[in-house]
Parts: structure tokens; C-alpha cells; sequence
């Protein structure tokens, strides 16, 4: 019996046409495959293949594996993210959750300035009922760990899908403020994402590292600024937003 519960979503099999853009118009977004093609290829049972030395990424630091006393590989097939690569491999422990695991990878991806809340664990788990094998995708909650529920199936009876959400809102934040060369970015945002990390992506793609306290977004309208509290959602704001509104991001005075 699972020691962690996984919260089953339903599958919807639709295309990802919309890739990420989290720059100005003139950067250029990574290779991606349709997260329609991916499940089918998974509901098939088409093992993937690898194409990359993923066993790079094994050298890497993680802060965690000195807190846990049991640690493993976890295998993650990252095609519907990276097209270029067919899964990475990373060092995990029994404390690693799901979000950290997604962070890691996006990290280990150089996909820095996304959203990392528009993206999900899914793990594939394989049973046989008659003697057939029967697929199944579970969604995992971002406080689910995944090397735990990794150890009660046997070897090679399951793995993990890296998947973005298609359900990202656009909201263009100008920047010009704190990059006079810039004028807006555009970020792909997820419903959940705070306005503080909202300002972390913005400084991310300006390649700026300074403390994002240091900075505020305020809805901008002829006259008058509003500064937007930093728990609070950005794409609630954006979609309120009226056509002489629009949103910026400026340093704040910290005391």
C-alpha cells in the first residue's frame, strides 16, 4: 500500500500548441512535442529511447541528500518539455517532493525563466489485469514524493512524465524601469503563481540577481500607480486589467 497518496486527475488529451514565451518577441522558445502525442505514445506502451547523456546530471549538487538517509535515481521522461532530450536522470532522496523534482529539472533543462507552476509529475504505473498490461497516469501533488512511490512497485512497472499545463495565461509586465534597453516581457503564467514569483521570472530574464524584495509590480494607470501585494495571484490581476491599465515593475524602497 502506497505511505503517500497521489491525487488522480483526469487525462485530457490535447494538443500543447502554446509554447512558453516568457521574453520579447524576439527570443526564441525551446523544441516541444504535443502532450497529445506524448500520452499516446504512452498509452501504446512505446518505451522511449535515449538520446542524451542524462547520467550528466547525476553530478550535480542537491542540498537535500544530506537530510535523508536513503538515496536513489529518478528516471524522468522530459519529450513533451525538451524535444532534444528523451528523459534526464537526477539523484533524488525519500524527502525529495514532486515540486522540488519539476524545479530540478527545469533547472537541469535550463528553463529557468519558466513558470515553474505550469508544470506536473506524472507517474506511470503498469499493471496486468488477464494477463494484459493496463496503463495508468496519475498526477502527482506537488508535496508528493516520488522516489518513495517509486520503491513499492516493482523494477521497470513504472515512471515519470515531466508535462506542462496547457492552461497558462499571458501577462505582459513592462520592464523598461529596470532595463531601459527592454520594453515588456511577456510570461506564460499559471493561475497559482504569486506576484513575488512573478518578479523573480521577469529578473531571471533580464539576468538581473539582485533581491527580488527590491522590486514591486504595480497596475499602472494614468496618473495613478497601485502597487499589487506580492502573495497575490498576477493573472487575476491581468485578467481585470482595462485597455488604459497595464502593469510594470520598478524597485521599491525597503526598510
Amino acid at each position: 500500500m502506497l505511505k503517500y497518496q497521489v491525487k488522480s486527475s483526469g487525462l485530457t488529451l490535447r494538443p500543447a500548441n502554446r509554447t512558453s514565451r516568457t521574453s520579447s518577441s524576439n527570443s526564441s522558445s525551446p523544441c516541444s512535442i504535443s502532450m497529445h502525442s506524448l500520452l499516446d505514445d504512452t498509452l501504446l506502451g512505446i518505451p522511449t529511447t535515449s538520446r542524451s547523456n542524462s547520467l550528466l546530471s547525476l553530478n550535480s549538487n542537491d542540498s537535500n541528500l544530506s537530510d535523508a538517509s536513503d538515496v536513489g535515481v529518478l528516471k524522468v521522461d522530459t519529450r513533451s518539455v525538451k524535444q532534444c532530450t528523451d528523459y534526464k536522470t537526477i539523484r533524488v532522496t525519500n524527502g525529495t517532493t514532486a515540486r522540488h523534482v519539476v524545479e530540478k529539472f527545469l533547472n537541469t533543462l535550463k528553463l529557468t525563466c519558466r513558470d515553474a507552476n505550469l508544470f506536473d509529475l506524472w507517474m506511470e504505473l503498469t499493471t496486468r489485469a488477464s494477463g494484459a498490461p493496463v496503463v495508468t497516469l496519475l498526477k502527482l501533488d506537488p508535496d508528493a514524493r516520488p522516489y518513495e512511490l517509486q520503491r513499492c512497485h516493482p523494477m521497470g512497472m513504472s515512471r515519470f512524465i515531466l508535462l506542462q499545463n496547457p492552461t497558462g495565461f499571458l501577462v505582459r509586465v513592462h520592464d523598461h524601469n529596470i532595463s531601459p534597453q527592454s520594453n515588456y516581457k511577456s510570461l506564460l503564467l499559471s493561475s497559482q503563481t504569486t506576484t513575488i514569483e512573478a518578479i523573480h521570472i521577469v529578473l531571471s530574464l533580464n539576468r538581473k540577481y539582485d533581491d527580488a524584495s527590491k522590486y514591486g509590480l504595480f497596475l499602472a494607470t494614468p496618473g495613478v500607480d497601485a502597487q499589487i501585494p506580492d502573495d497575490v495571484s498576477l493573472v487575476s490581476i491581468a485578467r481585470l486589467c482595462q485597455p488604459d491599465q497595464k502593469i510594470i515593475i520598478r524597485h521599491v524602497d525597503v526598510f
